[in-house]
């Protein structure tokens, strides 16, 4: 199946939803490929699919884990989402994108019960760490030159940064507050915990690097664990590559909000084919 056209003028969401399934606008394209969805699209749509499975209200997310099979086209883009363990405490929800009949990305998730009331008492327990202020001046990242970034596209048009140490376009590891731009779905509201998931892949993107054999690396897969849902749309994203001499590492992201820590990414990080390098800065989703 073809790639569908997309618009130039910026879209006002990721995605237009006709029954369960996504047509992707131009706000999902990726740097890889100007006609492949982002990483962090490809997040949001499989989030919102798991949200459309109607986890128990009195059930948060704990941990999401999205494993890309391939880089997804922009084509509509059909869902299915089912709960696969039910529990008293837990929920376990999986989620599928599909281009016709075949899977392009597989995620499962797990949410538990949790107290919404508990939330204010935690700073009585145990003081978080102040998080650093967003600084006033947001970054452009398709002011850069040297990289290929489609407008309207992710990387410049569906978030909007923060940088407080490194750029997106320059070799981590990078400290930047974060926030998606745009719902995720036109005409639905996009919850705290949707917009988190849909975040969730951009931590490579802050603390990218090149692996030790000088190659760029792209990341399969993406693993959320929260201990809380997210307070407010900002997100200070702390991210690392750890990456050994054999090709092998991963990308750690320390997750805060204006209350403090809450949660931690983690990416698999794959060395690029040399026909596929891109310039620096584009070694990731």
């Amino acid at each position: 199946m073809g790639a569908q056209q997309v618009e130039e003028e910026e879209p006002s969401a990721l995605f237009r939803r006709v029954g369960p399934v996504l047509h992707p606008t131009a706000l999902t394209r990726g740097p890889w490929d100007h006609g492949c969805l982002h990483g962090g699209a490809v997040c949001g749509a499989v989030g919102w699919a798991l949200e459309q499975a109607q986890p128990r209200p009195e059930l948060a997310l704990a941990r999401l884990t999205v494993e890309i099979r391939t880089m997804v086209p922009l084509v509509p883009l059909r869902t299915r989402a089912a709960v696969v363990k039910g529990g008293r405490r837990t929920q376990v929800i999986e989620a599928e994108l599909l281009d016709g009949d075949r899977v392009l990305v597989r995620a499962t998730s797990q949410w538990v019960l949790h107290r919404p009331d508990a939330l204010g008492a935690v700073p009585n327990v145990r003081t978080p760490a102040p998080v650093p202020p967003r600084p006033e001046q947001a970054a452009d990242p398709g002011a850069n030159p040297d990289i290929d970034y489609p407008r309207p596209g992710f990387n410049c048009d569906a978030v909007e940064l923060r940088p407080l140490r490194g750029t997106t376009e320059d070799e981590g590891p990078g400290l930047i507050w974060v926030r998606l731009r745009h719902p995720v779905v036109e005409g639905e509201h996009t919850s705290p915990t949707l917009a988190m998931m849909t975040l969730a892949d951009f931590g490579i993107a802050v603390g990218w690097q090149r692996s030790p054999s000088g190659a760029g690396v792209i990341n399969p897969d993406v693993t959320l664990q929260v201990n809380r849902p997210p307070c407010g749309e900002w997100v200070l994203m702390a991210s690392r590559v750890h990456a050994g001499p054999s090709g092998i590492g991963f990308c750690e992201t320390v997750l805060s909000d204006d209350a403090g820590l809450f949660g931690r990414i983690l990416q698999t990080l794959v060395e690029t084919p040399q026909e596929l390098d891109l310039p620096a800065g584009i070694g990731r989703s």
